[in-house]
């Protein structure tokens, strides 16, 4: 039966969980926020005022029914830890297996091009079938109040190539994603940050004591993950070509799914619709749901224009005719190497934000131009690279 909270701003039911076992995770090595230790006082009681969400312990973690962040207490990096309930340990949920054999060594852990979300450790609560899966502090990859996550081209192709050699390294591994969409991919935003941000409330410090401003990604390149991996199916190309019963993941739209709804598809070659579905929906316009005549302010970005014959390929509802995943990396690296030092430095969506005409030619394109001059003299590649796994050590 829940429990009554016993004033406004109280740890709920969900929270509990989690302060019930933070003394247990410091012997482990992760600290979790003020708000979950065991001796917690909210501090605007203290202080007596009604305004608590200017407090960083009132701030809450909306998922906190299975995820909680914290810090790895040995570099100070911050993490993320998943709960997952294990009824039966002979037979542990698929998205365990799979991160189990990410991380078994089977698979290289440190190719550069391994974009599965890195499992640090997996810890089991004495005496349960819960498990918490330690793994880096990952946000949303765009960003929300109607901005776009890229401010040129080349952060835009970056994002793709990290995306494409992402599911090309799953495929030559046999492996399909089966599930790919927009939010289950998420990035590593720390680099960004010259301080550490706060998990809940990413504009302000960790330690809440002043705000948190991102910079450039063509200054600081992040790297981008794959999530949710309940799909996942490592095929055995022994027992001949991959199949899969059809109506899987949350991509809807899979050409075969309608064409032939009871007949077994090629997982693979839905894993390339859907990342090109994915391309098209969100970075080349702004249809995001199922139907374009759901949408009420279509638009379309032209400045990837150039990405359309090969979106087009990935999109196709014949699925033999969709290219694989090499192709498609090779397809692509042809495009990039035909785009012009200037091209890759334009904005990635002009108009995005409707900006009035005034404040695009003298706020929004003088500003983008300085910064580009600035990244050119600085030497910053146009198509920010691919950085290594998350570091701590960052100051909080």
């Amino acid at each position: 039966m829940p429990t009554q909270p016993k004033f406004p701003g109280d740890l709920t039911d969900r929270e509990v969980f989690w302060r019930d076992r933070s003394s247990w995770l410091l012997e482990r090595g992760y600290q979790l926020r003020p708000r979950y230790q065991p001796d917690w006082q909210p501090s605007w009681i203290a202080k007596n005022d009604p305004h608590r969400y200017q407090y960083e312990d009132a701030q809450v973690v909306d998922e906190a029914y299975h995820l909680m962040d914290g810090l790895r207490v040995s570099d100070g990096l911050m993490v993320m830890i998943k709960k997952v309930v294990v009824s039966d340990p002979n037979n542990p949920p698929q998205e365990l297996s799979i991160n189990q054999l990410l991380c078994s060594g089977s698979i290289p852990v440190d190719d550069p091009r391994n974009h599965c979300t890195p499992v640090y450790e997996v810890l089991r609560i004495p005496e349960s079938h819960i498990y918490l899966v330690v793994m880096p502090f990952l946000r949303d990859w765009w960003p929300q109040m109607s901005d776009v996550p890229f401010s040129t081209i080349g952060e835009a192709l970056g994002f793709i190539r990290q995306l494409f050699e992402g599911v090309q390294f799953l495929h030559n591994h046999h492996i399909a994603h089966n599930d790919i969409k927009h939010d289950n991919i998420l990035v590593d935003s720390a680099p960004l940050y010259r301080r550490l941000m706060h998990p809940v409330v990413p504009r302000r410090k960790y330690d809440w004591t002043g705000r948190a401003s991102p910079g450039s990604l063509t200054r600081h390149p992040v790297k981008y993950y794959f999530i949710d991996f309940d799909l996942t199916r490592q095929y055995d190309p022994q027992a001949g070509p991959a199949r899969h019963r059809p109506h899987y993941g949350g991509d809807g739209t899979v050409p075969e799914f309608h064409a032939h709804p009871d007949e077994p598809c090629d997982p693979f070659a839905v894993d390339v619709y859907r990342l090109g579905n994915l391309i098209r929906r969100f970075l080349m316009s702004t249809q995001l749901v199922w139907e374009i005549e759901e949408v009420d302010d279509y638009r379309v970005n032209y400045a990837l224009d150039f990405m359309s014959p090969l979106v087009s390929e990935m999109t196709h509802n014949d699925p033999e005719r969709r290219p694989s995943m090499d192709q498609v990396v090779e397809r692509f690296d042809g495009i990039v190497k035909g785009l012009s030092f200037f091209k890759l430095r334009l904005r990635f969506w002009p108009g995005y934000r409707k900006e009035s005409f005034l404040t695009r030619i003298f706020w929004i394109i003088p500003r983008h131009f300085f910064s580009q001059v600035f990244n050119v003299l600085g030497r910053y590649p146009a198509i920010p690279p691919t950085p290594p796994l998350p570091r701590g050590k960052k100051r909080r």
